[in-house]
């Protein structure tokens, strides 16, 4: 599961509004086959790790780190390929929330196939947590808050004055986790200090760039700012 864990996360900021989702294909120990959802409107990650199996997937194990799907949408349900594949025991992280998309476990297990839901489920959840977001609290956004301060906390000296405080390693953190989400937001008084481009501008491209939000009470912003 952990392989699959990792697997996941190289779909982030590519297939929103869908969620992160990895697998593999173990023949007893073997890794034999491996993949995740990697981009919205592609394939989903159950037919790509079996079908990287070949026929190895034949009584082999499934890991997934979401319950597969069992229904119809862009893509024909999971539940048809891993039949089709021969698998006898799926092991999955979490249930979908999804009440379009869940009922897989249940499916499969009518088809003789043994199902596990539940192993590394924490880990699962917090690599979804946008996605759970949605269903649990719909009419709410899901905010990250991004602070670099000095050790007596503090952004500035007391004449509005900054320099850069995080280094490296951070910068390119934040870059990534932008990425993944709809929209990067700063305050007025921010954005006139240090017209900020307020872009995702790391290692991952996101599929649709996140929009800019500026927070100031007066609308007091000069146009011409980045």
């Amino acid at each position: 599961m952990v392989r699959a864990l990792d697997l996941a996360w190289r779909g982030w900021g590519r297939v929103h509004p869908n969620p992160l989702v990895g697998a593999t294909v173990l023949a007893g120990s073997s890794l034999v086959g491996e993949g995740w959802h990697a981009e919205f409107g592609d394939r989903l990650v159950e037919p790509v790790a079996l079908e990287r199996a070949g026929e190895k997937a034949r009584g082999a194990t499934l890991v997934v780190t979401l319950e597969p799907c069992d229904h119809r949408g862009r893509q024909p349900p999971c539940t048809d390929a891993i039949r089709r594949a021969g698998v006898r025991r799926v092991v999955a992280a979490m249930a979908d929330p999804n009440p379009e998309a869940s009922g897989g476990a249940a499916r499969l297990g009518s088809l003789g196939l043994e199902v596990q839901v539940g192993v590394a489920r924490e880990a699962a959840k917090a690599q979804n947590a946008i996605f759970l977001h949605r269903f649990r609290n719909p009419s709410r956004p899901f905010v990250a808050l991004k602070l670099a301060t000095s050790l007596d906390g503090r952004i500035a000296d007391s004449s509005g004055h900054s320099r850069l405080i995080s280094g490296e390693p951070a910068r390119d953190y934040v870059h990534w986790l932008r990425a993944g989400f709809d929209a990067i937001g700063a305050g007025g008084r921010t954005v006139r200090l240090d017209d900020p481009r307020l872009t995702a501008r790391g290692s991952v491209t996101p599929r649709v760039p996140p929009r800019r939000v500026i927070f100031d009470a007066g609308a007091d912003i000069d146009p011409g700012l980045t």
